[in-house]
C-alpha cells in the first residue's frame, strides 16, 4: 500500500516543471513573457518556498486470473524547501487518502478522515499512520532526475532506488509547438518505458505537452504502452491539470490503470 501511494507521489513530481525565456528570445531563469509560438527551455525552476496544493486519483483495473478494481483519491502538499547548485529539496505531505478496492469479490472501503476505523481499515489505517501528515524528502535536479529519496521515520528506503529515474525527461534544448524529443525511462525493476514527448501548444498562460509510447519487459519486449498529457503554467511552472493512462500485461492478464491531477 505505501508502496502505491508513494510511486504516485512521484508520478506527481514529473509535472511539476518550471519553464522560462525572455521576449528577446535569450534563455534565462526568468519568468516565462515571450507570445505564442516562441521557443521555450523546460526546467525545474521553482523557487524556494513554493507551494502547490493537488488533488490526485489513480484508478486500476486487472482481468484474467483473480479480477480487482482499485479507485484512490489523495490530498497532496507539496513545498520547495531548498536550493543547491541546481538540486531542488520537495517536501511532500499526504492529508488525507480514500481507497475502494474490490478483489475476488472482497470489497474495501477506506477513509483515512473517518473518526473511527473497523476491520480490514484499521490495518490500512495503521500503516497509513506512518505517512499522512509527515514530511517525505525528495531531491531533484533541475532536469527532473531524483536524486535522494526519504520516508519518515523509516530512513533510507532502499526499493525507491530504482525509482530514482520516475522524472519526465526534458529536452536539452529549447522547443516550441510540435517540437518533440525521446527518452527511455525504468519503471522500478520490472520494464522500461520508451517515451516520446511533444509540445502541443504553447499559450501565454499555459505549455501543453503530450506524451506517449511502450513498455517493455527486462528482454525487451513489448508488454504494454501508455499515453497521456498535461498543463502547465507558464510563469509558475506548476502542473494545472494532467491525465497519465497506462495498459499493459501478458496473454494472461491485463492492467489497465489511469492517474489524474488537478492543482487547487
Amino acid at each position: 500500500m505505501k508502496k502505491t501511494l508513494i510511486a504516485i507521489c512521484l508520478f506527481t513530481l514529473l509535472f511539476n516543471l518550471s519553464c522560462s525565456k525572455t521576449p528577446d528570445g535569450e534563455v534565462t531563469n526568468q519568468s516565462i513573457e515571450s507570445v505564442e509560438g516562441d521557443k521555450v527551455l523546460i526546467r525545474l525552476k521553482p523557487n524556494v518556498g513554493d507551494t502547490q496544493k493537488t488533488i490526485m486519483t489513480f484508478n486500476m483495473s486487472a482481468a484474467g486470473g483473480q479480477s480487482m478494481e482499485m479507485n484512490m483519491a489523495m490530498n497532496i502538499d507539496m513545498k520547495v524547501t531548498d536550493k543547491q547548485e541546481g538540486l531542488y529539496t520537495y517536501e511532500v505531505k499526504y492529508n488525507s487518502v480514500k481507497m475502494k478496492a474490490n478483489s475476488g469479490g472482497m470489497e474495501m472501503n477506506y477513509d483515512s478522515s473517518a473518526k473511527e476505523q473497523t476491520g480490514i481499515n484499521m490495518m490500512i489505517d495503521n500503516e497509513m499512520k506512518a505517512l499522512l501528515g509527515k514530511p517525505i524528502t525528495m531531491k531533484m535536479s533541475d532536469q527532473g532526475k531524483i536524486t535522494d529519496f526519504h520516508l519518515p521515520d523509516m530512513g533510507d528506503n532502499q526499493q525507491m532506488g530504482d525509482l530514482s529515474s520516475m522524472s519526465l525527461p526534458l529536452p536539452e534544448k529549447p522547443v516550441g509547438a510540435g517540437d518533440s524529443w525521446t527518452a527511455e525511462r525504468p519503471l522500478e525493476g520490472m520494464s522500461t518505458m520508451n517515451m516520446k514527448m511533444k509540445v502541443d501548444k504553447i499559450t501565454v498562460d499555459d505549455v501543453l505537452i503530450e506524451t506517449n509510447g511502450d513498455i517493455s519487459d527486462t528482454s525487451g519486449a513489448k508488454i504494454g504502452n501508455f499515453d497521456g498529457n498535461y498543463k502547465l503554467d507558464r510563469k509558475t511552472g506548476f502542473t494545472k491539470d494532467g491525465t497519465i493512462r497506462m495498459d499493459m500485461g501478458t496473454q494472461d492478464r491485463q492492467m489497465k490503470m489511469e492517474l489524474n491531477f488537478k492543482s487547487l
